[in-house]
């Protein structure tokens, strides 16, 4: 039995002896108290965990009966492509806090492994009272959260949760098990899901993102940028790469210098709407810094009867062209960001493609792919290494996945899911069936269960629920279903209750070998 690649079936017997196992083993009593009961004063409580999902995610034994004898899972398992590089764990973080890099070294990573922030980001739910006084969608009854009498302390706001979240990342390295392999062989690859940036009224007014003469008029976003780009340029997050979610961004033609929500009566032909993917790499001394645009409005992307029009409604298909927004080339230059083109960039000789949510069903980046190739011939290495999806309400099955043998992809969605699938057959690229059909090159499950809509091709090695609910209250929905718990969920056990609120969480799947690198 190969470890670090066992069958589908010895993998499908595997899970389900984890979950009965530790299910079994835990002593798991309801909790008395919900964390949103409110307390004496009205302020709502953060109380204990009645388990820890971690610790039953956290496995280290698995015992397997075979004619060979017992066998040991091990929890922090590398898995190995065909023809890739697995990578270990023996370098110490703790020593990148002391290591400064004058000069950015190109590294040949060996592996990557994938970290999602899953929180939903659909929007406030009106059964649960978190729309009062805000304008509700009447067909799914939710709303858009955030403080409307103040965008400047929203976006701040929302920049705290970041920090805290990547404040959680570095604490890893210094925890006894870290979940986090810290090699400078492998590259970590942290990703947020669509819309976690799009403010109280579905969208910032795209004044919040020209860079101005004086860093004290620069737009709110664009400072906001500055920010985490500063926060990450860490020793300690240089073989990080980023994909901070979406932000979304709308310009009214009438007057592009105000918010479209001061303007009476705007109408979705007379916006111009924008959904861009921050990514940036960590660390220093590297030139790493791109957007990524949105090409295509999702029916899901907007709400309805609310102060910003949906376009959907009036017949608008498309985001705004990058050349029809007279602020983004200045502001891009000044920032030395690019704007990533045909869905690709290039990274320490990775190739990596992104895409958000409708754009991967549409399947943009294979297009583009046999666009740069217009006779056909696509072999291999015309395929990228590492695919990413940021998206909400999206999965890997339902576009094209173009990487290469060995290659990987990676999901992170609104809905509060994630996802990895890995290509593991060596044939030619059928666009058709790599992670999106049952049999050989397909779909690989590797548990009995997957979420609604989505497919959990890799386990997930470890969750790590965020306990400062403080943070998220009038931002995200306290009431969607998302955290550790929604995640044992897609794996078959329903640890949650109808009412009680479950935070978002740090979703960490295992080490995953590269592809070899191509011949130069």
């Amino acid at each position: 039995m190969n470890l670090f690649r066992p069958d589908p079936t010895t993998t499908l017997a595997l899970h389900r002896l984890l979950l009965v196992v530790f299910v079994e083993s835990l002593t798991m009593v309801p909790t008395e108290t919900d964390p949103l009961v409110q307390n004496g004063n009205g302020n709502a409580r953060n109380l204990p965990r009645a388990f820890s999902y971690r610790s039953m995610l956290a496995a280290t034994v698995l015992i397997v009966s075979g004619a060979g004898g017992v066998v040991w899972w091990m929890r922090r398992h590398s898995i190995r492509t065909p023809s890739g590089n697995g990578a270990s764990s023996s370098h110490s973080l703790r020593n990148n806090f002391t290591m400064y890099l004058d000069e950015y070294q190109t590294h040949e990573y060996t592996a990557t492994q994938f970290i999602s922030f899953t929180i939903n980001t659909l929007g406030g739910l009106q059964a649960h009272g978190e729309c009062e006084g805000r304008h509700v969608d009447p067909d799914t009854n939710s709303c858009y959260l955030g403080n409307t009498k103040n965008i400047s302390e929203d976006i701040l706001h929302r920049v705290a949760i970041v920090e805290r979240v990547l404040q959680r990342l570095e604490q890893d390295a210094f925890d006894e098990d870290p979940e986090i392999d810290s090699s400078p062989s492998v590259l970590k690859i942290f990703a947020m899901p669509e819309f976690f940036l799009r403010g109280p009224n579905g969208a910032y007014s795209s004044y919040q993102m020209i860079d101005r003469e004086g860093q004290e008029n620069d737009g709110l976003l664009v400072r906001m940028a500055d920010r985490i780009r500063k926060f990450i340029a860490k020793p300690a997050f240089q073989d990080y790469l980023f994909v901070f979610g979406t932000v979304l961004v709308a310009e009214s033609l009438d007057d592009p210098g105000k918010g479209f929500w001061e303007i009476e009566n705007v109408t979705a032909d007379s916006v111009l709407y924008s959904n861009f993917a921050p990514i940036y790499k960590g660390g220093t001394g590297h030139k790493h810094q791109y957007l990524l645009q949105k090409r295509y409005i999702s029916g899901a992307d907007f709400l309805s009867r609310t102060t910003l029009p949906n376009p959907v409604k009036a017949n608008l298909r498309d985001y705004a062209d990058a050349s029809e927004l007279s602020f983004l080339q200045q502001t891009l230059q000044n920032r030395n960001t690019v704007l990533v083109e045909g869905n690709v960039i290039e990274l320490d000789g990775l190739r990596i493609g992104v895409e958000i949510c409708l754009d991967h069903r549409m399947g943009s980046l294979w297009r583009s792919i046999q666009a740069q190739n217009p006779r056909g011939a696509i072999d291999n290495d015309n395929l990228v290494d590492v695919q990413l999806i940021v998206s909400a309400g999206m999965s890997i099955e339902r576009g094209p996945n173009p990487v290469r043998t060995g290659g990987v992809v990676y999901l992170s969605d609104g809905e509060a899911s994630s996802a990895v699938c890995l290509r593991t057959d060596t044939g030619v690229f059928d666009p058709d069936v790599v992670c999106r059909e049952h049999g050989p090159g397909g779909r690989q499950h590797l548990q009995p269960f997957g979420g609604a809509g989505y497919t959990n091709f890799v386990s997930v090695s470890g969750c790590i629920d965020m306990e400062e609910i403080e943070l998220l209250q009038g931002y995200y929905s306290m009431y969607q279903p998302q955290g550790c718990a929604n995640t044992l969920k897609t794996y078959g056990i329903d640890v949650m209750d109808e009412f009680k609120y479950y935070p978002p969480s740090l979703e960490i799947y295992p080490i995953i070998g590269l592809p070899p690198q191509r011949e130069k």
